[in-house]
């Protein structure tokens, strides 16, 4: 054996120790090759004579990759490999086909049914251990993707839920230490009772957009999932939206500030998800533009869409590209700009959006600041005229 082989043949032992395979094909004396050779470098196996039995398996088994072929009894490869996709726990597990089936078609039917790699018989050791050591990396790579993306999650959640829960906790606490202290008159108790509100309010706000992302996440991990985000009716009226934006203009203090132009028309969502998509963006384009510039809303049906555009002028705004790659908990300029908010607003848009197969877009507004433009399908209702308020 030359140098360059005995470098390949170390690495996929070092990679392939301690973990568990299995084998699946009708051919004892193929599984006896596959098997000896796996074990020589360092992995252990199990073996299955077909798809029913292999299922039989991974429900008792835990194992880090599966070798099938495709030709066998009762349950054949393809019918095995979409079995096992079906389960989100094996969704990613590394399932390599082995056939003996010309390699084309064979490399079409395998990647069409989720196959991570495909050989056709016969091959060499070299040949399969480079191939199950290659879809082995590849699963690494997105694990230690993933897991630095929950890190970064972590860290941020970390920085930021101790001051989103002080901050209301301590306007709650500091009314009663007032309270206990007694001798209030009446005009200091609504003062107090002021505060409550708004603190509870926040502490309110921050436990919804916390279980909404928790939702969206598992409904997206989990696609079989069907609890609703939302109770009442599956469409609302754009115009009972006017609303919820005078509260949000009003609770950011800035009611003078909002301009509002929003004709007739049918959303296909619940008047809660709508709501709670203008209320993110909204608060967002308050945060972001200066006491007495405009933040203008306006709200139209365009085919078979009802199109939202919410514009600000703001001069602190982050650029369309921070914007684009936002990602949850992330806050933008907090360094220099002190803000409310957990980092979850568009994020939890972006996924209420998508949802409801809605689009999510930012441009630049003339003259500085950002539009955002919102468009979601629209519940068709000629017997209304379009009017504007």
């Amino acid at each position: 054996m030359n140098d360059s082989q005995q470098s390949l043949s170390a690495e996929p032992k070092g990679l392939l120790e301690g973990k568990r395979a299995l084998l699946v094909d009708d051919d004892i004396h193929f599984l006896a090759f596959l098997r000896l050779l796996l074990q020589k470098n360092g992995a252990e196996c199990l073996e299955a004579c077909n798809g029913l039995k292999g299922l039989e398996v991974l429900a008792a088994e835990k194992v880090d990759f599966i070798l099938s072929d495709i030709d066998m009894p009762e349950m054949d490869g393809y019918g095995f490999l979409s079995a096992v996709r079906s389960q989100p726990q094996f969704v990613v597990l590394p399932f390599i086909l082995l056939t003996g089936r010309p390699a084309y078609s064979g490399l079409l039917s395998g990647l069409r049914h989720g196959a991570d790699s495909y050989l056709p018989k016969p091959f060499d050791e070299q040949t399969i251990l480079e191939t199950i050591t290659n879809c082995l990396h590849r699963l690494q790579r997105q694990e230690d993707k993933a897991n630095t993306k929950f890190n970064e999650q972590r860290v941020n959640v970390l920085k930021m839920l101790p001051h989103e829960l002080r901050t209301p906790l301590n306007g709650i606490l500091g009314v009663a230490d007032l309270l206990e202290m007694g001798e209030t008159n009446l005009e200091e108790l609504q003062q107090y009772a002021e505060i409550l509100r708004i603190s509870g309010e926040r502490m309110l706000r921050l436990t919804t957009n916390f279980l909404l992302c928790a939702e969206l996440q598992m409904q997206a991990e989990n696609p079989g999932r069907t609890a609703p985000l939302f109770d009442n009716e599956p469409f609302c009226d754009a115009q009972e939206m006017a609303v919820v934006l005078e509260k949000r203009a009003l609770t950011n203090e800035r009611p003078d500030d909002l301009r509002q132009k929003i004709g007739h028309g049918r959303a296909a969502l619940p008047p809660q998800a709508l709501a709670k998509i203008l209320d993110e963006i909204l608060d967002n384009a308050l945060k972001f533009s200066k006491l007495g510039d405009a933040v203008t809303v306006t709200g139209e049906a365009e085919g078979d869409v009802y199109r939202w555009a919410i514009e600000d002028h703001g001069l602190a705004v982050p650029s369309i590209d921070m914007l684009e790659s936002r990602g949850l908990f992330i806050q933008f300029n907090r360094k220099t700009n002190e803000q409310q908010g957990a980092g979850m607003g568009l994020h939890l848009v972006e996924k209420l959006c998508a949802n409801y197969e809605g689009t999510l877009k930012f441009k630049s507004t003339p003259g500085g600041g950002i539009t955002v433009e919102i468009c979601l399908p629209l519940v068709v209702d000629p017997a209304k005229p379009a009017t504007f308020r």
